[in-house]
C-alpha cells in the first residue's frame, strides 16, 4: 500500500499484542537478540502467542530458559529455541550465527534488539569501544552471516532497534567522509557515554538504510526503529547495565509491551511488508526525530559497511595467526 494512502492504526500507547490482532504467524521463524529483559521479552512473547517459532539469541542461558518456561505455560505447544551468544565477544557472535545456519531453519524476521548504555566495562573482549562493539559490530556480524538464509526465506524482514538519540552524534554533514567516520567510530572509550551510545545507534541506522538499498530488491524489507521515549525497561539487555530508559521513565510511562509494539509491527504487519528503508517511532514512519543529513548519507553508509567488514576480517586474521603460533 502506498505510504501516502495508509491510515494510522497504532499509536504510542498500543501494546504489542494489539498490533498482532487477527494475524497468525504459524510457519514463520523469528530470531531476536536480547530477550531476557524489557521489550525483548515482550517482543518474544507477542510472537510466540501468535504461533511463531522464536529463536532467542542471548548470553544468559538461565534467564533465557526461565522466559522459555514462562512462555510455554501460556502456550504449551510453542516452538522456542535458544542460541547462546555473548555480544561482547565477536567469536561468540560468529559461533551463534553458525549454529543458526546449522539448524537449516528459515528466517522470516531478524530483530536486533539487544543493546548497552553506559557500561562499566568500557571496551569489549576484542578491544572495541563497548557501545560500538556491542550495539553495532556484533549485530553487523549476525546480519552478514544470516543474510543468505533471509534471502532464502523471502519475503523476510530485518528490524534494527536504533534510537532517536542517534541525532546527538556530533557528526557534521559538511565534513569529509574520513572525519565523519572518525567521529562516528570512536577509539576513545572514555568519551561521554551518552555520545558513544548515540554514535552506536547512528551506526545501527546507517546499517539499516544500507541494507535497504542492497537487499530490498532481494525481497528483504528493513526497518530502523525507536521503541519509544521512557520505556520502562532495562536497556542493558544481557549486559548488566543501568538504563537510560529507567531514567526517562520518571517522566514518561510507556511500558515494555508498548515499547515492543513498533518492533512487532515492523517485523510482522502486512501493511508495511513493502515499506522498507524508513525510520519508525510508535508504529509509524515519522522521521521528525531523524538526523537525515547524517543517516541518509549514502557515502557514509557505504564507508561504515566497508569499515565494519574490514574490522571483522582483520580480527579473524589475527585469531588465525595466533592459532598458527600456538600450533607451531
Amino acid at each position: 500500500m502506498p505510504v501516502d494512502r495508509r491510515q494510522r492504526q497504532f499509536h504510542s500507547r498500543t501494546h504489542a499484542s494489539q498490533v498482532l490482532e487477527g494475524i497468525d504467524l504459524s510457519g514463520k521463524i523469528f530470531a531476536i537478540t536480547g530477550t531476557t529483559s524489557g521489550i525483548g521479552v515482550e517482543t518474544a512473547r507477542a510472537l510466540v502467542l501468535k504461533n511463531a517459532h522464536v529463536v532467542m539469541i542471548n548470553r544468559n542461558l538461565k534467564e533465557s530458559e526461565n522466559l522459555k518456561n514462562k512462555l510455554l505455560l501460556e502456550r504449551p505447544n510453542a516452538q522456542i529455541d535458544i542460541i547462546q551468544c555473548d555480544l561482547n565477544c565477536l567469536a561468540s557472535v560468529q559461533n551463534a550465527a553458525e549454529k543458526y545456519l546449522e539448524k537449516k531453519w528459515k528466517l522470516h524476521g531478524l530483530i536486533l534488539n539487544a543493546g548497552v548504555f553506559g557500561p562499566t566495562t568500557k571496551t569489549t573482549s576484542d578491544g572495541y569501544e563497548a557501545h560500538f562493539g556491542i550495539n553495532h559490530l556484533a549485530h553487523f556480524i549476525l546480519i552478514k552471516e544470516l543474510l543468505p538464509v533471509l534471502r532464502d526465506s523471502t519475503p523476510s524482514r530485518i528490524v534494527i532497534v536504533s534510537s532517536m538519540l542517534s541525532k546527538h552524534t556530533c557528526v557534521k554533514p559538511n565534513t569529509s567522509i574520513e572525519k565523519k567516520m572518525e567521529v562516528l567510530c570512536p577509539k576513545n572509550a572514555s568519551e561521554w557515554y551518552f555520545r558513544l551510545y548515540a554514535k552506536s545507534k547512528m551506526c545501527n541506522m546507517l546499517t539499516a538504510f544500507k541494507l535497504h538499498r542492497d537487499e530490498f530488491k532481494n525481497g528483504i524489507s528493513v526497518y530502523s526503529i525507536h521503541p519509544g521515549s521512557g520505556v520502562r525497561t532495562g536497556l542493558h539487555r544481557d549486559f548488566g547495565l543501568w538504563s537510560i530508559a529507567d531514567f526517562l521513565s520518571i517522566l514518561f510511562t510507556k511500558n515494555a509491551s508498548q515499547g515492543a509494539a513498533t518492533s512487532v509491527y515492523c517485523a510482522t504487519h502486512p501493511e508495511v511488508q513493502n515499506i522498507s528503508g524508513r525510520y519508525w517511532e510508535s508504529c509509524w514512519d515519522d522521521e521528525k526525530n531523524l538526523d537525515k543529513e547524517v543517516a541518509r548519507d549514502e557515502e557514509l553508509q557505504d564507508a561504515l559497511w566497508k569499515y565494519s567488514e574490514e574490522l571483522i576480517i582483520n580480527l579473524s586474521n589475527r585469531k588465525n595467526d595466533n592459532l598458527e603460533n600456538v600450533i607451531l
